[in-house]
């Protein structure tokens, strides 16, 4: 038989898997008169009177595939799946790209531009530096991805105001890799949060214990507060020195010296949040599909650029690589990269055995650095250009000051 369409609900911000979340919300009924219990008596629980955060796991049900769930979120390993065969390296590739190369007058636009971004920078040495050498080189990045799916599960619940349960009668649960479901894009963090089919049970509340309404902890239960104007008394002296009545209590319902409780509405009784004030939960074991991008990078740069710098800018890619499991690169004319891509590649193979790994993708990028040899005022110094961008770093310019300091 085929099973009926499963609600999702899509999260973008950090998740909590092992808090109940509500599937929806129901219609509240109004302002209730409080619950009684089976002998008829106001279920009397306090506000602030601590409880469980959670429903006693014995009271769950037993449900068949699922007897270790627990309100902690549990992961649940996927079945074994064969994987398709990885494609064997292409032997022939294509011959790596030429980076365009850094004229003198980008590299002293470049650091032009570097210098507008700082105040205490002088433009003297953009301006009138010789330039006496220019070395070209590469930067390497690469990058390893692996989409990865983790499936977990635990009891949840939601406020139970009525309507159709969908509990173990209804039919066996699938388990939590027999349900369909599917990321909305490839490489993207995405989490789905879906009751299992056929787990569901109506609970008394373990908040109010059933009565739907908790004692206002402002007026502990009584439905009004000394009045603060008049100290409780009921009247106040008026300028011609007589005694009036209260102008802030003497409407009130429970009597003058006494004001209303704002929080309960005179009412002595608040709604429970937990249960929406219907004094009943609907318990259901929740299944939180998580899809995340796992990355590892490894950089090769031999002029000492710092390895951020690298990353922040634009390159060539070199060579791009997409399927369910990749091959380490072999080819690259840069050993250091196909160890490092054999090594990362080897590495995610056994990180994520409680996940199901979707899709792989490796990317070589190729970033131009250019080091800019110069001399000014009889001293020797280094800049670099670097990037698309042709963006400028200088570790030690030699024309700084600190504010309201004289540039020499």
């Amino acid at each position: 038989m085929k099973e009926k369409e499963i609600e999702t609900t899509d999260y973008l911000e950090e998740f909590k898997p092992s808090a109940p979340i509500p599937t929806g919300t129901l219609p509240r009924h109004g302002n209730r008169p409080p619950k009684t219990n089976a002998h008829g008596h106001i279920v009397d629980v306090d506000e602030n009177e601590a409880v469980p955060s959670a429903p006693p796991l014995e009271l769950m049900d037993h449900v068949v595939g699922y007897e270790s769930v627990s309100f902690d979120a549990i992961s649940v390993p996927p079945p074994y799946f064969e994987a398709e065969s990885p494609e064997a390296e292409i032997s022939n590739r294509d011959i790596l790209p030429n980076c365009p190369q850094v004229t003198e007058q980008d590299a002293r636009t470049a650091l032009l531009s570097l210098v507008a971004q700082h105040c205490c920078y002088g433009k003297d040495v953009a301006k009138e530096m010789a330039i006496t050498k220019i070395n070209y080189s590469s930067a390497f990045h690469y990058q390893l991805h692996s989409f990865t799916e983790k499936r977990e599960t635990s009891w949840a619940y939601s406020p139970y105001g009525g309507g159709e349960v969908d509990g173990v009668e209804n039919g066996a649960p699938p388990l939590p890799w027999e349900i369909e479901c599917y990321p909305g894009t490839l490489f993207e963090d995405e989490v789905k949060l879906i009751p299992v089919p056929h787990t569901s049970s109506v609970k008394s509340c373990h908040r109010c214990k059933g009565g739907g309404s908790l004692l206002c902890a402002e007026c502990h239960g009584k439905g009004w507060v000394r009045c603060l104007s008049c100290h409780g008394d009921g009247w106040s002296a008026s300028t011609s020195g007589y005694k009036e009545r209260c102008f802030y209590c003497h409407s009130s319902t429970h009597g003058h010296g006494r004001q209303d409780c704002l929080k309960c509405n005179a009412k002595g009784r608040v709604p429970c949040p937990t249960c929406d004030n219907y004094g009943q939960i609907q318990c259901f074991i929740q299944l939180t599909i998580s899809w995340k991008v796992n990355s590892a990078e490894h950089i090769v740069e031999r002029l000492s650029l710092p390895e951020d710098l690298v990353k922040s800018v634009s390159g060539q890619v070199a060579f791009e690589e997409e399927a369910q499991q990749v091959l380490p690169i072999g080819h690259f004319p840069d050993e250091t990269i196909n160890m490092a891509s054999t090594q990362i590649v080897h590495a995610h193979a056994q990180a994520f055995s409680d996940q199901k790994l979707i899709r792989q993708k490796q990317v070589v990028r190729i970033i131009p650095v250019t080091e800019i040899n110069y001399r000014w005022k009889n001293k020797n110094n280094v800049f670099y250009v670097f990037g698309f961008e042709n963006r400028a770093y200088a570790p030690d310019y030699p024309q700084k000051c600190c504010c309201g300091c004289t540039i020499l």
